[in-house]
């Protein structure tokens, strides 16, 4: 039948990628009587880069840890540092027609490491691993093809929905036209990355009646479209000092909106001030360009670890301490970042089942809150912006715009120990949100809400992805990969963070494996 496969991915960011790769891997070890059917859906229509490394990115955003920690692996790292020595000349003379500000700095203090090969240190463009990926994908599975493990079909499309039947999956999806299609698939592998983004929600109003500009979310329909209506707005506005921009939220997506708007020639002298508003009032700490010698020991972890009994609580409790002694010590977090996460492992691993679990669930998050980590090329733009008095960090969580209509113009947030409203009153041009990404269990996704209402998903104690068994699986045949893996500890897996590149490539080794032993 023309519509059922083998397997489905839904989503084909990196995820989908890395799983298909090593399912190729895998195949090529025991070859099957006939190929596999293996269909990929994705909505944007652009296959195996996911929103971080493809068109929606651009060609500026930088990755936020140096190559050797994007992808710790070998030999993954080795095959991607080969492409780039074999491919650096024409990915780089097209970016060079385009360069920026700050795009056109980057290349020219680089270009000698560029020159000599030497990738381990550099916190290259984004899209450059995009174009790696796609080269390896496409390379890895026309040969599959020829040699008859699998067939694949790519087709672009939005999944609304999800139905099982007898340990087989329906799906549901929209084409670019509106039109409906259904298709069935022995297996289904969830791959579509993060929830939404929170965004400005419901809770602004009149948004439509306002002179103030919003951008629920930056990257979309692509980050470089949305650099081009931020300037046109704010050029709309006569008084400078009226060319204010509000960003809500203060992670990555916010420090690739500061850099990729300060890269633009057009922007220049265009922004008066920008205004970052989030509950801890501060960018993730620098990874700095020298790497600095300390004798510095987590002994608070240390010594929780040499106590007969304590609890995950305890364990965040002892990572706060550490981290304060650290700064009274000025000692950068980003430097003995690899010190504090193994005495922590160290200490979890002592823990009970019942406490490990509590500690994925709830504690682990809010350590990772106090280890976030950016490079320094993104965090000097950020400098610069202080040093000029023209970047403001406000504490406090986002309540609400407030529109000419609705009383303002001003921001509702609350700040404070116990938190109280409180309001900016300064006139803002133009709002940004940052904000992090929305819970399972309160998603706008149709498709999520979908696989939870069938049961096919269960949102699991974290809030921040769906319960998996050790074959990750959430339901008999159907399987989960990315970001929404958080939040899960059984017999193979403890993860309470899933986005990063070389926990997918590490976790999507064992789902392939899983998907060959099982079919």
């Amino acid at each position: 039948m023309q519509n059922r496969y083998d397997i489905a991915f839904v989503g084909a960011g990196i995820s989908a990628a890395y799983t298909l790769i090593h399912y190729i891997s895998e195949l090529e070890k025991q070859p099957a009587n006939q190929p596999r059917r293996i269909l990929a859906l994705e909505k944007t229509g652009e296959f195996w880069t996911g929103v971080p490394y493809g068109q929606q990115s651009g060609n500026n955003p930088l990755i936020i840890t140096a190559v050797k920690e994007f992808i710790p692996q070998q030999p993954e790292r080795d095959h991607f540092i080969d492409w780039l020595k074999k491919n650096r000349n024409w990915f780089f003379e097209n970016i060079e027609q385009k360069e920026g500000i700050l795009s056109g700095k980057w290349h020219e203090e680089h270009r000698d490491a560029l020159a000599n090969g030497d990738w381990d240190d550099l916190f290259i463009p984004r899209y450059i691993f995009g174009l790696y990926i796609k080269a390896y994908v496409n390379e890895i599975s026309d040969k599959a093809i020829e040699g008859g493990l699998i067939e694949l079909s790519l087709k672009k499309g939005t999944v609304m929905d999800v139905q099982s039947f007898e340990n087989q999956y329906e799906i549901q999806f929209q084409d670019a036209s509106g039109s409906l299609f259904k298709i069935v698939t022995q297996k289904l592998v969830l791959a579509m990355g993060s929830p939404p983004n929170v965004g400005l929600g419901q809770s602004i109003t009149n948004v439509e009646k306002s002179d103030t500009a919003y951008f629920t979310n930056i990257y979309e329909p692509s980050l470089d479209t949305n650099l081009t209506l931020i300037c046109e707005e704010l050029q709309k506005i006569d008084d400078p000092e009226r060319r204010q921009v509000l960003i809500i939220g203060s992670n990555a997506g916010t420090l690739d909106t500061l850099y990729t708007l300060n890269n633009l020639p057009q922007a220049k002298g265009l922004i008066h001030k920008f205004i970052v508003l989030s509950p801890n009032g501060a960018f993730p700490h620098r990874i700095t360009r020298e790497k600095f010698q300390h004798n510095y020991v987590p002994q608070c972890l240390n010594d929780l670890a040499q106590q007969s009994s304590f609890t995950a609580k305890q364990i965040l409790e002892a990572v706060q301490q550490d981290v304060a002694v650290a700064s009274d010590r000025n000692l950068n977090i980003a430097d003995i970042f690899p010190d504090i996460s193994r005495s922590m492992i160290n200490a979890l691993d002592l823990l009970g089942e019942e406490e490990q679990r509590r500690f994925v669930a709830t504690y682990a998050i809010e350590i990772g809150k106090l280890q976030r980590r950016a490079g320094w090329e993104y965090l000097e733009v950020v400098d610069g912006l202080v040093a000029e008095g023209r970047l403001e960090f406000l504490k406090g969580r986002f309540i609400t715009y407030l529109s000419v209509e609705n009383g303002g113009p001003g921001v509702e947030y609350m700040a404070g120990n116990p938190p109280e409203k409180k309001r900016l009153t300064e006139s803002i041009g133009l709002v940004i949100s940052c904000a992090g990404f929305q819970e399972v269990t309160t998603s706008s996704s149709e498709l999520i809400q979908n696989l939870i209402r069938r049961k096919i998903c269960i949102p699991n104690e974290s809030k921040r992805g769906f319960v998996l068994n050790e074959n990750f699986e959430t339901a008999k045949n159907c399987y989960l990969m990315g970001p929404l893996v958080a939040g899960n500890l059984n017999k193979s897996l403890r993860v309470w963070h899933a986005e990063s590149c070389s926990r997918i490539i590490h976790m999507s080794k064992k789902l392939a494996e899983v998907l060959v032993r099982n079919s």
